[in-house]
């Protein structure tokens, strides 16, 4: 997630008010987690408007960056990191569905530790929440700001609670904190049964070494670990599995997010780009040789970039409905008004060919049952 959103925003803000004036395992898969795709014999269509790919799934009158959906009691559960508009929460939650969203969220993360900055009133400092269940417990993964950081560094936590509504309660210490290479960002569990850990360990954890937003720390880069059955600790060592390798990922590749195809191939989805705030930032894929990479496979262009319902699409999370449906959802700078402060929620349908991935007709969004 890019820094300067604060800035950013509130002169965009005082800009618009100017012009007014004159966003099947053995030991079974946590939910939340991309599952094993299923082998499909037929893909949805291609898009027929690619200059629409998604559709619009929540707003707010608040910002919604990273949303996550866990499905849970016959109910969507978004969560969000730390909004621009919303001054009370560390984690935003939206309870419902499309169209059908809580009028308001609720704080899933009431209280942050000791090490990390628990302000929501100076808005940004609570990232890419993401949250899977776990036996009869919830864990959330989550990137808080820390305390006293210069510059500011992000590393990521872990919390647990038995709803999933929370409180989730956040461990003292960080889950994953590598300071030398600035800090950590947009945590994503994958399961993988065909992977080097078999069906026994079936689980990785996928993450972004934030690189990018400290000057002389390196490239941004993407990283994989072997993940313990309950979700709660890390084995072996950290695999780098991608870094940026082609022009239009201009040095920033982000929101890491793993996937199988109906082929068993392993993809890696990212953002990549100036920023969200550019309208250059979009979302990518590339083919992996597994959990652990690397990934050097990638398609030759963006999947989704700057169109008629948004620029700067990305921060995704990929989703895999009830009904079996692959998505990225993701946040925009805007749907088609310059003017529109916050970011909605946009779902584009993935389709799945010889080729790779690729942006289907998204027809409805899944409901999510019960």
């Amino acid at each position: 997630m890019p820094r300067k959103r604060i800035g950013w925003r509130l002169a965009l803000h005082a800009a618009c008010i100017v012009v007014l004036a004159a966003t099947v395992m053995a030991v079974g898969s946590p939910a939340g987690a991309p599952t094993p795709a299923k082998a499909i014999a037929r893909q949805p269509a291609p898009t027929y408007i690619p200059s629409a790919p998604g559709i619009s799934i929540a707003t707010a009158s608040f910002d919604l960056p990273d949303p996550f959906i866990l499905k849970a009691n016959g109910k969507y559960y978004m969560y969000l990191s730390s909004a621009y508009g919303n001054t009370t929460q560390n984690v935003p939650l939206l309870v419902g569905g499309p169209g059908h969203w809580s009028k308001h969220s609720i704080d899933a993360v009431p209280q942050l530790p000791a090490w990390a900055i628990s302000d929501p009133g100076l808005n940004d400092l609570t990232w890419s929440p993401a949250v899977y269940k776990f036996g009869d417990r919830y864990v959330m993964y989550l990137a808080p700001q820390i305390r006293g950081s210069v510059p500011t560094q992000h590393c990521i936590a872990i919390a647990s609670s038995r709803s999933p509504t929370g409180p989730f309660a956040v461990s003292p210490t960080p889950f994953v904190c590598e300071g030398n290479l600035g800090g950590d960002i947009d945590p994503q569990v994958f399961v993988d049964p065909h992977g080097p850990d078999g069906r026994k360990h079936p689980y990785y954890f996928i993450w972004k070494s934030d690189n990018n937003s400290t000057p002389g720390d390196g490239t941004a880069s993407i990283w994989a670990q072997a993940l313990s059955n309950d979700g709660t600790s890390l084995n072996g060592i950290p695999a780098l599995i991608f870094q940026p390798d082609q022009s239009w990922q201009s040095t920033l590749v982000e929101a890491p997010q793993m996937a199988l195809s109906p082929s068993r191939e392993v993809w890696l989805f990212f953002s990549a780009g100036q920023g969200y705030f550019t309208s250059d930032y979009g979302m990518g894929a590339v083919r992996c040789a597994g959990p652990f990479g690397p990934c050097t496979h990638p398609l030759p262009g963006p999947l989704i970039t700057s169109n008629d319902q948004g620029s700067g699409p990305g921060e995704e999370t990929y989703f895999v409905g009830p009904d079996g449906s692959d998505w990225l959802l993701y946040s925009p700078e805007h749907t088609g008004d310059a003017f529109e402060l916050f970011r909605p929620v946009e779902a584009a349908r993935i389709g799945w060919n010889r080729a790779g991935p690729y942006v289907a007709d998204a027809g409805t969004f899944p409901s999510p049952g019960r």
